[in-house]
């Protein structure tokens, strides 16, 4: 089988994208049909093996409708101890490899996720598609070349990023800064200076990495730190192609930023912050980030496409169901009701869903309830002529914070309100508190970049964003506040370099990737006495 890169040096561009983005020309119902055809062949695997029995409870489902009807939705806990102690002998099909994820505080250490030869050749397929709609402008286009310069600043295996780039690998001859072999064998902090000093002496041309990493090295290169004397001295070779951005930069009356120094064809950006960040990202590196929706247990379920708005599901990956925000309510108020759940041809444009999958490819996961909130913002794409249905990532279930049952918080919601403030900031973190009798607040903590403000000056600047999101909570807010004389949002100062401070203390004591950083919500009390710590 040909591999992108070998069709693109043949100069095959039609083929390229009829192979790889063919699935964005499905009508919704031939998504559902193809759904459904994947998910029995997938049930007869799981008829066949230990943990399929255990999770179908010893049903056979003979049809979609059947199977929706009578097997119970799952979570990570209905898979302890199998995946855990990596049973292959108990799975539908044997892995070539095992992923992991951090676990639940109390419950089990990490998640740990097989990945069969078919799934990993299959997501293989949209990685493609990720490159083509990243660089094209229109369809059909496909303008990576052979040896072009790849920043991969993502995590390493175990992690599920860690796949993307040995899928890079298998379909490209990229040249990737660091090299992989060198890369998986560094931190992730020191992998990405690595990458970044070899991408300032030989160019750039790609850059798939997390967006709060690409945001920090622009505000580095707006502050001047990689036009200081000896910074370019330290990189003799990257000295013409600083001295060309730096003549950029004056021309335009600005400081210098990554896009004068690098022109690049493709930004891919992972993390929940792609959304909220978008726009300080095309300001510093010249374009929009492709958004992905991707985790460990599904691989990549989503992507954005060449307009860099909604994103659409891949049909053969998973098998998508959808949880309406009022049965995952109910649900969550009666432990013992199972929720309603929707197909892809029956959601509702402006309406938020949870989603739950079904591994296809021979994966281990039967209704599994991931804990996501996605928004249906379209059920077509009008100007690129695509029929399915565009979503976007809300929110994690439970990381939800609710104040006396008015109003709903999400992160996203919260960090696209703090960035909509102007208030210039490190790092956050919020959660909802009681005290005594008084009414719940939501609590703001949050670190400032200059200590130019007072809290009640970051408060009033955040308050306004809230409301100006939503013109609903802003009526009713102005109603609670003034008639209950309930004061909803409360904002603390930390102390410089406190999430700096709490990051070398969790490196020091041996902490993993997703632990190095406090949660930015609903911390515990510990975590919010170490960060308000004085220096």
């Amino acid at each position: 089988m040909s591999t992108a890169m070998e069709l693109i040096r043949q100069g095959k561009k039609k083929e390229i994208w009829q192979k790889y983005c063919g699935f964005i020309d499905f009508s919704v119902e031939e998504f559902v049909e193809t759904q459904g055809h994947l998910l029995l062949e997938q049930l007869r695997l799981f008829h066949d093996c230990e943990l399929g029995h255990k999770l179908l409870w010893g049903m056979k489902p003979s049809s979609v409708e059947e199977f929706r009807q009578k097997v119970p939705l799952t979570t990570y806990k209905d898979y302890l101890p199998y995946l855990l102690e990596k049973r292959e002998d108990v799975l539908p099909e044997k892995p070539i490899l095992w992923q992991r994820t951090s676990g639940r505080s109390g419950e089990y250490p990490a998640k740990w996720v097989p990945v069969t030869e078919r799934l990993y050749r299959e997501v293989g397929f949209y990685v493609v598609a990720m490159l083509a709609f990243s660089s094209a402008e229109r369809r059909g286009q496909f303008i990576v070349r052979d040896h072009d310069r790849l920043l991969y600043g993502l995590a390493p295996p175990p992690y599920a990023s860690g796949a993307m780039g040995g899928l890079l690998d298998d379909e490209f001859s990229f040249e990737v800064m660091p090299p992989k072999d060198e890369a998986e064998q560094m931190g992730f902090v020191e992998r990405i200076r690595e990458g970044y000093s070899l991408a300032l002496m030989e160019g750039l041309d790609i850059v798939f990495a997390v967006s709060s990493i690409l945001v920090a090295i622009g505000e580095q290169f707006s502050q001047g730190a990689a036009l200081r004397p000896s910074a370019m001295l330290s990189r003799p070779k990257a000295i013409p192609r600083l001295a060309k951005g730096l003549v950029k930069s004056k021309l335009a009356g600005r400081p210098p930023l990554p896009r004068d120094i690098w022109d690049l064809k493709a930004l891919i950006s992972a993390g929940m912050d792609t959304s909220i960040l978008r726009e300080k990202l095309k300001h510093y590196w010249g374009r929009y980030p492709l958004e992905m929706y991707a985790s460990t247990e599904m691989l990549m379920a989503a992507l954005q496409t060449w307009d860099y708005k909604g994103m659409v599901f891949v049909p053969t990956i998973g098998f998508y169901e959808f949880v309406p925000e009022e049965e995952h309510l109910k649900s969550k108020r009666d432990r013992s009701y199972r929720p309603r759940t929707v197909l892809l041809d029956q959601v509702e444009a402006g309406k938020i869903y949870e989603i739950v999958f079904t591994s296809l490819q021979g994966g281990p996961f039967v209704r599994y309830r991931i804990g996501d909130w996605l928004e249906v913002t379209a059920l077509r794409n009008e100007e690129l002529n695509i029929n399915l249905p565009q979503v976007a990532f809300y929110g994690r279930c439970d990381d939800t914070i609710d104040i006396g049952g008015f109003f709903r918080f999400t992160e996203k919601t919260l960090w696209q309100a703090i960035e909509n403030s102007g208030i210039a900031y490190n790092l956050w973190t919020a959660r909802k508190e009681v005290q005594g009798s008084d009414p719940p607040v939501l609590h703001l903590y949050i670190e400032l970049k200059r200590q130019d403000k007072t809290a009640e000056e970051v408060r009033i600047a955040v308050h306004q964003s809230l409301k100006e999101a939503n013109k609903e909570w802003a009526a009713h807010w102005a109603d609670v506040e003034q008639t209950l004389g309930w004061e909803l949002l409360r904002v603390t100062l930390l102390p410089e370099g406190a999430f700096a401070r709490y990051l070398s203390e969790q490196q020091a004591a041996g902490a993993e990737l997703a632990h190095l950083k406090p949660p930015q919500i609903n911390a515990r009390d510990e975590i919010i006495s170490r960060l308000l710590k004085p220096n």
